[in-house]
């Protein structure tokens, strides 16, 4: 190494080849580009490769000055005075533990950077009846901080700390007009006494747009060319973790170029996916600032690949199924290495992926819990007085033998994996495996092909398990569903028919599945069947040939034997009389009667019921049959849209904040509509009729009941149902019960 004597700002770069490695021996680039990193990569450089003239010259430059300039490395008083320079005064400098711990300690406190929040938003919040919590006035000043540093944030805390309070906040202390996106049920009533109605009046957030969620596309034409409006605030902001819908497209439109503040309990869903989608909302995924390395979206691409393995290794480690035991076995051993699988190893990778997640997001997000605040010196004091959720309850409804047989046949025979033996074939939803006959080890697919193959076998899968869940929810909904499918294959058989072999399925059927809750699917279903019938079907979409297929007999056969084991469901369950005679609601109503007649306890109300079901037809068929004898008036049921009407019968029934309250019902019957943003704390039970299998609904329902703003009630407890057969005490319904989820778990593959 050799320092030239007067400073020289040349870039030129000499190579020397070797006679066995090329037909070139020499070249040299010369141009823009400094030898760093950002000179060779991110910056726009322009530099020319030469070696066909001027090798000479070039090489007679550069040892002139090679001949002149000062020897570093060759004078062992100056090399050993560059090490050190090297080796103490740069980025790669030993440091000692006490530094490295000071600079950990400086990066965090940087990003908890707060600014301030004035003290007339702070009179007002109290003027309007709220409390000026410390742990929500924080949070405001720290998301403040975070948006001035990376344009948007992630407000996460649990349900019930008052996201929507600190949200308010931050958007009145940011002195700008902004629109905000949430659930038709949360937009509030026309006399602002609920929802964002409420907030933006007492906020005095005036000049805001609020609109809903399901209609995002006329939005996003509203906003198109506005520039008045730069704050996007998007209330249950997880409804957005899918980035292959339309309405993420429309979203991130919307929020292109604007302030975003997101507000979710439950950020993670499904896969780390669903947070990479949230933060591409205002973060430029290769432009990162919130990780060392600039690409997001690559680091995010890691992560889930990481996580489907975890997910895959723990699924199907005992799996009956070889190939998948052995990819199982395969996928171990590229993690972990060995040959016996531990699941405790792996439990303890997913817990420190789930660490290496949340350091990525920290910095834009803001997330506390209960225990976060009853643990903090200062805000310990705001929360002491918070009620308890005691382990849920298992409510046991007993079902006959022969009802037991038949609970056991849906989950084991009906409706499990056609690979395993399951009888549905749901070959109406899958026709490119019959036409091409995927079978055939040796035909490769083309990447369209295989894209088609994917999304077809996921519509069947999806179709099989909502059966399933939809059996466990209640016999009602089961049935009502099993009237639905026997209606969908019977026109479909018919059309193949009448049409001389053609065959649709309409694509919009499987992107509905990504982005509609399970009962708009099933009639989205049932509707396309009809025009499909009637010969009103989309035209741009694929014709199938039937009589082009390579499995033309099979599909046909498959189809009708669909139709048989419909027609033949339906048929047992009338004989078993599980609709007019269901043990579950049976159960539920004997329960509820005892609590609501229990005398309250000192200091508290009558504790009234909130009873929820993901499915309408399950809440119809649960009110119809037998909550509507036994309670008459006294039950509010929420089965379909939420009127401005029915959401003020909810909120001064159900309310505790709100000043004129009513009590003209002791039971509330739900779908999850309103599992998010109600404050239903008069109600100190939460009744899971049905499995929530996504745990995020457990945390979104017992959100509605356990609120930070008013106690009603020391305790509050969760029931779930548990089916288990007639005579069996607590232990062997327990072990019933266990065995009839197993059944469950493993027909739908989830863990």
């Amino acid at each position: 190494i050799r320092k030239t004597y007067d400073p020289n700002h040349a870039k030129l770069y000499i190579f020397k080849l070797q006679e066995d490695q090329i037909a070139r021996q020499s070249l040299f680039i010369t141009g823009s580009s400094n030898l760093t990193r950002a000179g060779l990569t991110t910056q726009n450089e322009f530099n020319v490769e030469i070696s066909d003239y001027g090798i000479e010259d070039t090489e007679a430059y550069f040892d002139e000055f090679w001949a002149n300039a000062v020897k570093i490395t060759e004078d062992d008083a100056l090399k050993q005075k560059l090490v050190d320079l090297v080796e103490k005064e740069t980025h790669i400098k030993e440091i000692t533990p006490f530094e490295a711990f000071v600079l950990v300690l400086k990066a965090y406190l940087d990003g908890m950077k707060f600014e301030e929040i004035s003290k007339s938003l702070v009179d007002l919040m109290e003027e309007k009846g709220y409390k000026s919590f410390a742990y929500q006035l924080d949070a405001a000043r720290q998301a403040l901080a975070i948006i001035k540093e990376h344009g948007g944030v992630v407000i996460a805390d649990v349900v019930g700390l008052g996201k929507s309070v600190i949200a308010s906040l931050v958007a009145r202390s940011l002195g700008r007009r902004g629109l905000i996106i949430c659930p038709p049920g949360l937009i509030g009533d026309r006399n602002k006494e609920s929802g964002w109605q409420k907030y933006t009046e007492e906020f005095e957030l005036h000049d805001w747009e609020i609109r809903s969620s399901g209609d995002l596309e006329q939005t996003a034409k509203f906003l198109k060319d506005r520039t008045d409006i730069e704050v996007v605030l998007v209330d249950e902001a997880h409804r957005f973790r899918n980035q292959d819908t339309r309405d993420y497209e429309h979203l991130k439109n919307i929020c292109r170029g604007r302030i975003v503040i997101l507000l979710t309990a439950t950020p993670f869903n499904n896969t780390p996916d669903d947070i990479l989608s949230l933060l591409e909302l205002f973060i430029v995924p290769k432009r990162s600032r919130i990780t060392l390395e600039d690409d997001l979206r690559a680091k995010f691409r890691m992560y889930s690949s990481l996580f489907e393995a975890l997910a895959y290794i723990k699924k199907n480690h005992n799996s009956s199924n070889s190939s998948k035991r052995a990819k199982a076995q395969r996928l171990y051993e590229k993690y972990f290495g060995g040959s016996g699988i531990s699941l405790l190893k792996v439990k303890d990778r997913a817990h420190y992926l789930s660490r290496q997640i949340r350091n990525v997001i920290e910095p834009v997000t803001i997330r506390r819990n209960r225990l976060d605040l009853q643990n903090d010196p200062e805000y310990k004091k705001e929360v002491s007085h918070l009620s308890s959720v005691e382990d849920p309850q298992e409510w046991f409804f007993a079902l006959t033998d022969e009802q037991s047989r038949f609970y056991d046949e849906i989950l084991s025979t009906y409706f499990s994996d056609p690979e395993e033996g399951g009888r549905f074939k749901g070959a109406i939803y899958r026709p490119f495996e019959y036409q091409e006959d995927v079978r055939d080890v040796s035909k490769k697919m083309t990447e369209e092909e295989n894209t088609q193959f994917q999304q077809q076998r996921n519509l069947f899968d999806f179709m099989r398990r909502m059966l399933v869940k939809r059996f466990e929810s209640s016999f009602g909904a089961f049935n009502q569903s099993i009237i639905n499918f026997l209606d969908v294959h019977s026109m479909v058989s018919r059309f193949i028919e009448k049409s001389g072999g053609k065959y649709i399925l309409d694509r919009s059927v499987i992107e509905t599945i990504y982005d509609s809750h399970t009962d708009e699917i099933e009639a989205r279903l049932k509707e396309y069947a009809k025009k499909l019938e009637e010969g009103d079907y989309p035209k741009n979409n694929r014709i199938y040939d039937v009589n082009t297929f390579a499995r033309k007999k099979e599909f046909l056969e498959d189809i009708d034997s669909d139709i048989k084991l419909f027609q033949e469901l339906k048929d047992k369950l009338g004989a078993l009389q599980l609709v007019d005679r269901d043990p579950k609601a049976a159960c539920l109503v004997d329960q509820v009667k005892a609590i609501i007649a229990a005398k309250p306890l000192a200091g508290e109300p009558k504790r009234k019921v909130i009873i929820f079901s993901e499915y309408a037809d399950t809440v119809t068929h649960v009110y119809e049959k037998y909550l509507k004898k036994a309670f008459g008036n006294r039950v509010l049921v929420v089965d379909g849209d939420l009127p401005a009407s029915k959401i003020r019968e909810i909120n001064h029934n159900f309310d505790a904040s709100v000043k004129d309250q009513s009590d003209s019902y002791d039971i509330l019957l739900s779908t999850d509509k309103i599992s998010e943003g109600f404050n239903l704390n008069r109600a100190g039970m939460i009744i899971n009729y049905d499995i929530p299998w996504n745990p995020v609904r457990v945390i979104q329902r017992v959100g509605r009941i356990n609120r930070i703003s008013k106690k009603v009630f020391d305790k509050l407890f969760i029931v779930n149902f548990f089916p288990t057969e007639r005579g069996a005490n607590i232990v062997r319904s327990r072990d019933i019960a266990q065995h009839k989820m197993f059944l469950i778990h493993n027909t739908l593959g989830e863990d």
